[in-house]
């Protein structure tokens, strides 16, 4: 038996691509490789076009990619390595986005099987052109034949994809074979998908968009989206801008894009590493982004991508944002609602890359050891400046309400969409429309004052209400008053009254200031009270339908509607407070 030995490849190229396929890129994450590429070229417009068709069981499928830029191009030496995994022109520099020469090509991998790349650097040049194809990898491998990149040859660009391309230099990367992006495997639909990734794109690019670099997808310029709400002219002003017309029934399309600052908590804060900073800025959204307790995941604030934010920080390397996570346990507490509306930054440069955990795509991100531990212990500090001035910002506008509307204004609006569930009421009501007006008269004194022109208002808010409760002040030892009319439940609660003062306003006053503006002895205190209070008003019911000498007769259907309306209203309505 010969004992000579023999050399074998260390790389199964074609299987260890097949392999490598499962990079764990998002959609958006996985264009941002080759759009660093087309900044890093000195870009000024780059597209991306997602081509989708008809798939299976009727589905949408994205069967291709283009992302066309107008930068310098490649020269012929440098388009034929450009798809070699390995080979970059900035191989391990720690002054370019990119240094390891993968990320383009495992992005590429990760949704399909063939990449084509057009290149050009002067517009008196052809468009040469290289490509890879996974597919015909495989079989050549399985044939026993070395898997590699053909030379690069002129060639036109396919007509269906001319228009992409810039009047001089540039350079057009198309994925095809597209095999793992069919309806209902990364969003329900394609133009959920398309939108997913506009706005994953506009906050990882957004310094670069907001700098005047164009960024397109599918022929829509992408505005940037700061989760700091510091620059100008992006994605939340225009929400912002129109949402406001609206409110005043104004024409958006004729008011400048306002701007709607964040009040800067911390800026740039240094923590040093070796010879290196890393920089954490800390800020707090606008008032209006903000508004009141329990609209943090309404309309607006998903439209302005708010819940997205919670617990989030923005990393970010060379002015491009390579993670956007909850890291965990680094807030030293568990996240909490109001944080969605804190943002937070860490910028650093490559040099700080093994203390950051970046990885060879740029995605994810978990700073560990001494940064870490700094980290963490700046967070601690400013986080509660900022959670304290949310509690602020809401206590104020709840006092708004208060003064304008009536203390209990978003619990009897969420009571309304309840109601619908609920039976009809039986009540007929006073005799007379003159009788109605007198009650609803007498409400809006109680709540506004004599002012005859804030009480018009009040009842033009309430007026299709089905329930209004009020804490108003009257004397003597009734805690609550209740007035039926033809469509509407009037409750008035006695702010005098001892269940009032010492279980409901100090209950409220600890839930308006939030977990971060309590001490546990507060909290526990105030919880105790509180059981006592609800067991006491539980039996104080029972103690009153004792009075009357046949309570089974009387209020044989009142006990049930009352458990059953309690539990449906639970049920529907939470988190307003």
């Amino acid at each position: 038996m010969s004992t000579a030995s023999t050399r074998i490849p260390l790389i199964r190229t074609g299987q260890a691509l097949q392999s490598l396929r499962d990079s764990g890129h998002s959609l958006p994450t996985a264009l941002g490789e080759p759009i660093d590429n087309s900044i890093e070229a000195g870009a000024n417009i780059i597209h991306v076009r997602l081509d989708d068709t008809p798939g299976q069981r009727g589905k949408r499928h994205v069967h291709r990619i283009a992302i066309a830029d107008d930068g310098s191009g490649m020269d012929r030496q440098t388009l034929h390595q450009y798809l070699v995994l390995g080979f970059s022109t900035r191989y391990m520099r720690t002054d370019t986005i990119g240094k390891y020469g993968v990320g383009a090509k495992l992005a590429a991998l990760n949704f399909a099987c063939r990449f084509d790349v057009w290149s050009r650097q002067s517009p008196s040049e052809p468009w040469l052109h290289v490509y890879f194809d996974l597919t015909e990898a495989l079989e050549a491998e399985k044939a026993g034949q070395e898997v590699g990149v053909e030379s690069p040859v002129a060639e036109a660009v396919p007509e269906d994809l001319q228009d992409l391309l810039p009047t001089e230099s540039g350079t057009l990367v198309v994925w095809s074979k597209v095999d793992r992006l069919e309806e209902g495997r990364l969003a329900p639909s394609f133009d959920l998908l398309r939108v997913e990734v506009e706005r994953e794109l506009s906050r990882i690019f957004r310094y670069f968009i907001n700098g005047g670099i164009k960024l397109l997808v599918n022929g829509r310029e992408l505005l940037a989206h700061d989760p700091l709400f510091l620059m100008e002219n992006t994605w939340a002003d225009e929400v912002m801008t129109k949402a406001l017309a609206r409110e005043l029934e104004d024409d958006a399309r004729q008011k400048r894009r306002r701007h709607f600052a964040a009040t800067v908590i911390l800026n740039d804060e240094p923590i040093k590493i070796g010879d290196s900073n890393a920089k954490v800025t800390v800020t707090l959204y606008p008032k209006e982004v903000i508004r009141k307790r329990g609209q943090g995941g309404d309309a607006l604030a998903k439209d302005l991508r708010i819940p997205d934010n919670q617990g989030c920080i923005s990393f970010i390397r060379l002015n491009r944002e390579v993670s956007y996570t909850n890291v965990p346990r680094i807030f030293g507490r568990s996240v909490d609602d109001p944080d969605r509306f804190i943002g937070i930054q860490v910028a650093f440069d490559p040099t700080l890359d093994a203390f950051f955990g970046v990885r060879n795509v740029k995605r994810g991100v978990e700073p560990h050891g001494e940064l870490r531990e700094q980290l963490s212990k700046l967070l601690k500090r400013y986080l509660k400046t900022a959670r304290d001035m949310i509690e602020d910002i809401w206590g104020a506008a709840a006092k708004e309400d208060e003064t304008n509307h009536g203390e209990h204004t978003a619990v009897t609006a969420a009571a309304k969409n309840a109601d619908r569930m609920m039976p009809k009421g039986r009540a007929k009501g006073p005799a007379s429309a003159e009788g109605e007006a007198r009650i609803l008269d007498d409400l809006a004194t109680d709540v506004v004052g004599n002012d005859e022109e804030a009480k018009k208002k009040y009842i033009e808010k309430i007026r299709d209400l089905p329930f209004v409760l009020e804490s108003v002040d009257w004397p003597g030892t009734n805690f609550i008053d209740i007035k039926h009319l033809a469509k509407m439940v009037i409750i008035r609660l006695n702010t005098r009254h001892r269940f009032y003062r010492e279980m409901w306003e100090p209950t409220k006053e600890i839930a308006t200031r939030g977990a971060g503006g309590i001490t546990v002895e507060e909290a526990v205190k105030a919880s105790r009270r509180t059981i006592e209070a609800l067991e006491l008003l539980v039996i104080a019911f029972g103690k009153a339908q004792s009075m009357d000498e046949n309570p089974d007769e009387r209020y044989s259907d009142l006990t049930p509607y009352w458990g059953q309306f309690l539990d449906t209203l639970m049920g529907r309505i939470k988190g307003l407070i």
